[in-house]
């Protein structure tokens, strides 16, 4: 039996997906002056630190949160003046030329350019650490997504003896990935992108056996089952009749692929 783990696997930072404001707010530039007879622009209300109040729901993320991450990706050169991530709306319609960034400095925004392919470059140097700027987006909070190559440490397969394992042990390499995730993005997995186990067994079923009745997977078309890691399942530790060779993968899958598969 072999367990193959997926090493491409993208972090989504939800805190940098921000809410909608108007580019000339999000960018701290300033709007035109009334004409002489207009009646009084109203007043927008201000936070404690002066920005306009909507300026809380702009995608924004902490810059020392923004290199921690660069900082994992294994294309990353450590000891650098700079790292490069690639930005990504969830809109569909959402294009790279669409992303403004900028820090946040009390000097003023220093923009980031998004290019074509929706790479940015992050400048990194001991300056912008102490000042930790958000880093803020024009775009709607938990709309864009940053990917960066995570390298996760060998895990081994699950130990199943005699077509049978515990659910704990099913899900162990799952977890382990999960929790390597979860030093990038503390918040993976509770929402939004999580992991799933692809098992290719074939024709052969896979069924857990619990106190209160049996639940039983069937391969799809392909041979394939996909299974999601349960809490309560996990909590209780049921065994799991599964065949000896099997094919299990640890793969991403988005909301919507988790709910078919709930569905299912």
């Amino acid at each position: 039996m072999e367990t193959s783990l997926l090493f491409r696997l993208f972090a989504c930072c939800s805190l940098i997906c921000g809410m909608a404001s108007s580019p000339d707010t999000a960018f701290g530039q300033g709007t035109e002056a009334p004409a002489v007879g207009d009646p009084p622009a109203v007043a927008v209300p201000e936070t404690l630190s002066g920005r306009p109040l909507d300026f809380a729901n702009l995608a924004r993320l902490p810059y020392a949160q923004l290199i921690t991450i660069a900082q994992s990706d294994a294309r990353s050169k450590k000891g650098g003046d700079s790292y490069k991530l690639r930005i990504q709306s969830r809109d569909p319609k959402i294009t790279s030329k669409d992303i403004d960034l900028y820090l946040d400095l009390e000097t003023g925004p220093l923009v980031l350019v998004v290019d074509n392919d929706g790479f940015v470059e992050v400048p990194y140097n001991e300056e912008l650490k102490k000042a930790n700027p958000d880093l803020v987006a024009n775009q709607p909070r938990g709309s864009l997504n940053i990917f960066v190559d995570i390298e996760v440490p060998k895990v081994e397969p699950p130990k199943i003896v005699e077509g049978k394992v515990a659910y704990q042990e099913l899900f162990r390499p799952l977890v382990t990935i999960q929790d390597e995730m979860r030093k990038v993005d503390p918040t993976f997995g509770l929402t939004g992108q999580q992991f799933v186990l692809e098992i290719e067994t074939g024709e052969e079923p896979i069924k857990i056996s619990r106190a209160f009745g049996s639940r039983t997977y069937r391969p799809n078309a392909r041979g394939k089952v996909y299974m999601i890691m349960e809490s309560y399942l996990y909590e209780e530790n049921p065994v799991v009749d599964i065949p000896n060779e099997v094919k299990i993968n640890v793969i991403p899958a988005s909301p919507e692929e988790i709910e078919d598969i709930r569905s299912r």
